[in-house]
């Protein structure tokens, strides 16, 4: 969530010239994969520029850089170790560790490569960490990012005009809200063509190439289990190419092969996880205090004194910009503050300042907890939308914009109705008793088990499920006498 610096009023967006960049006819050859390919007009030095503009907005976006150096030291050692059996051994590559929540990695052109903490909480073992690493590089290599940063240059421009249109800060998030998987960050041939780099990279780095689908199979038991926390249907069947990292059983069969053709069996080559395991021993898991903590349903920020806690069967996920709330049946919000003149009534500044030029309906006043609130209801994009403004303070709003598809109709008006009014200021005591979560690595003993394990966690639901997909046991299995793995606990 948003730092105690970011409430101060943004600039508006600038509306910049975009220079479109065009694709020639002409035919090259992949540098990486040595196949023919359509030429991008945009030149690999073109490339690096834009990677090494992008990297500060990037670090920003993302909480900044994970302040732990030996566990950045590690990641760039396997960094590594990878780069020296890719066709660019010689780079240049950075690798940066995010203090992001996210599970995620993802590469900008130049050799700019990242991993969040939250995906490394994920990565059971060494080999799992480099295949996510050789994967992003595999993207590099065959220049994807080229291809793909002329499509987000448009959506980002999308954005931006319409804001510097209408004058209102809504309209960006209505973009963000209305738009959620609008846009895939590669196509399915260019995923698949980095699944193969990458396993082809790990088998020449003398890893076990089977570490890459083993990863994707743990994303795609997290993408199960949210499923589950949130009372939705998961098909493990479907062929969702518009997320951004889709673990498909398509996808992790490819990958399985790849292994196969890279020569050895599963498990002859190292895996290196009790090395991996004592490297995040003590890791930051899930939020930073400093931007406030998602944990099971609640979300509370102790440095910004407010707390507010999402319905059963909703999911909350806290970025350094906003926090997401995600329900059954498509059902999101989007919570986030900002600064407010002193004296403007909240329901003036709902419709004249957030909202301006947006098509809103009659402006309601209110009270949560004691301080004044307005809404309205809007149409975004595709769902129907409720816009909610709380005046915290005389100069601090915070804001829902919820969105409800057409489908549902009422039935999630009571639960959007419960996390809105859930909206509460904490005292100095309450917001002092927030502890951090982290990674702790223990042995399992005789006896132990992944229920009995699971009571160890900072979880109050989901605690057994959490644990085997943290430990690569999902969906039923269980660890044995012996075997380091990994709890999270506060402290």
């Amino acid at each position: 969530m948003l730092r105690l610096p970011d409430l101060v009023p943004r600039a508006r967006p600038h509306v910049f010239s975009l220079l479109a960049i065009l694709l020639v006819a002409s035919c090259a050859t992949n540098p990486a994969t040595g196949e023919r390919q359509i030429a991008p007009l945009m030149s690999a030095e073109q490339e690096a520029q834009a990677g090494a503009a992008a990297h500060p907005k990037i670090i920003e976006a993302y909480g900044g850089v994970y302040g732990d150096e030996t566990l950045g030291a590690y990641v760039a050692g396997v960094t590594a170790r990878i780069v020296k059996a890719t066709n660019r051994p010689d780079g240049p590559y950075r690798v940066t560790v995010l203090d992001s929540p996210a599970v995620n990695a993802f590469a900008l052109p130049g050799g700019y490569v990242y991993v969040t903490r939250g995906l490394m909480a994920l990565v059971s073992d060494e080999a799992e960490l480099a295949g996510v690493i050789g994967h992003e590089i595999g993207h590099v290599n065959a220049r994807h990012s080229a291809q793909r940063q002329t499509a987000a240059m448009g959506t980002s421009l999308l954005g931006a005009v319409l804001g510097a249109v209408v004058g209102s800060d809504a309209v960006n998030q209505i973009v963000g809200l209305g738009g959620q998987g609008l846009l895939a960050n590669y196509s399915r041939d260019q995923e698949y063509e980095a699944d193969m780099l990458g396993v082809r990279y790990l088998a020449k780095a003398g890893y076990d190439p089977y570490a890459a689908a083993d990863f994707l199979q743990s994303m795609s038991a997290q993408e199960e289990l949210s499923a589950q926390m949130r009372n939705a249907e998961y098909d493990v069947s479907r062929n969702d190419w518009l997320a951004s990292h889709p673990a498909t059983p398509d996808r992790v069969a490819a990958a399985r092969q790849y292994a196969r053709e890279a020569g050895g069996g599963a498990g002859q080559l190292p895996r290196n996880g009790n090395a991996y395991l004592s490297a995040i021993d003590g890791m930051l898991y899930g939020d930073d205090p400093e931007e406030g903590i998602a944990r099971d349903r609640q979300f509370v920020h102790p440095k910004l004194r407010f707390a507010f806690e999402a319905p059963q069967h909703f999911t909350v996920t806290n970025s350094s910009r906003m926090v997401f709330v995600e329900g059954p049946e498509g059902t999101v919000a989007q919570f986030d503050g900002a600064k407010k003149v002193k004296g403007v009534e909240i329901g003036q500044y709902l419709a004249a300042v957030w909202a301006k030029g947006v098509k809103l309906s009659a402006v309601e006043r209110f009270e949560i907890n004691g301080m004044s609130a307005a809404t309205a209801t809007a149409k975004v994009g595709k769902y129907n939308g409720r816009l909610v403004a709380i005046e915290y303070a005389p100069d601090i709003v915070y804001r829902f914009l919820v969105g409800t598809l057409p489908q549902a109709g009422t039935r999630y008006d009571s639960a959007i109705h419960a996390l809105v009014m859930s909206f509460r200021k904490i005292s100095a005591g309450e917001a002092k008793a927030v502890k951090p979560m982290r990674i702790e690595i223990i042995e399992v003993r005789s006896g132990d088990t992944a229920e009995t394990l699971g009571r160890r966690m900072a979880f109050s639901d989901h605690a057994a499920e959490r644990f085997r997909v943290l430990n690569g046991l999902w969906p039923s299995g269980q660890p044995v006498k012996g075997q380091r793995v990994k709890i999270v606990v506060t402290r």
